[in-house]
């Protein structure tokens, strides 16, 4: 008897464990196209002695693309990850704008704003110094996956981010203040963004979305 309740109580062990690791974990996704780009980040001055504010900006708008894609992250707060899967199709090959995929990115910033860089789904260009080095981007289409830690994070000077600080990667997910967006050689500021929500991809939020960008 003594060694049923042995096996009883590990498996009980097992299924806490095991239902532990779901609560930590939440669920955020993304759908992009064309249709929600804003364009670049405005680079802004402030001169220390007069206070003088100068900025400059080469907003794109909206983009018509072919391209499309999604995103789907989990956050793992106990642990500290974000677990990523970014696909697309058809980036970059809308004429007469056409051209391969240069990088992806999670900015930090609303839906109807630009935002800096915070973490990055794939780079074919220069990796950034002090990330591990990001995966290498689909051309055109195609599928990226893997994991996010405080070692991913990218400093965002003007936006009050440090390097490192997975706390500023969740709250701007929990926040609805991370976009996902796809850059080409094109089209250098974004050919296709989208706002992330928490909730997987077929959650009414998406459909809300699509109704407000129409």
């Amino acid at each position: 008897m003594r060694r049923y309740k042995v096996i009883g109580t590990a498996l009980c062990a097992g299924v806490l464990a095991l239902w532990g690791g779901r609560a930590d974990a939440e669920e955020f996704s993304a759908r992009l196209t064309g249709f929600q780009e804003l364009g670049s980040l405005p680079s802004v001055v402030v001169d220390p002695t007069t206070h003088t504010v100068t900025s400059s900006a080469s907003p794109t708008g909206a983009i018509l693309s072919d391209g499309k894609g999604t995103a789907k992250l989990t956050l793992n707060r106990a642990a500290g990850t974000v677990d990523y899967e970014l696909t697309y199709s058809n980036v970059g090959t809308t004429p007469p704008l056409t051209g391969t995929v240069t990088q992806a990115h999670i900015h930090f910033g609303k839906a109807r704003d630009s935002g800096g860089i915070m973490v990055f789904f794939c780079t074919n260009l220069t990796p950034p110094v002090g990330p591990p080095t990001p995966k290498a981007c689909p051309l055109n289409s195609g599928t990226v996956t893997g994991t996010w830690t405080k070692a991913d994070v990218v400093a965002i000077p003007g936006q009050n981010v440090t390097a490192m600080d997975f706390d500023a990667l969740e709250d701007a997910l929990t926040s609805n203040t991370a976009y996902a967006n796809i850059h080409t050689m094109a089209l250098g500021a974004g050919e296709i963004r989208g706002q992330v929500h928490k909730g997987d991809l077929d959650e009414k939020h998406d459909d809300h979305e699509s109704h407000e960008h129409r």
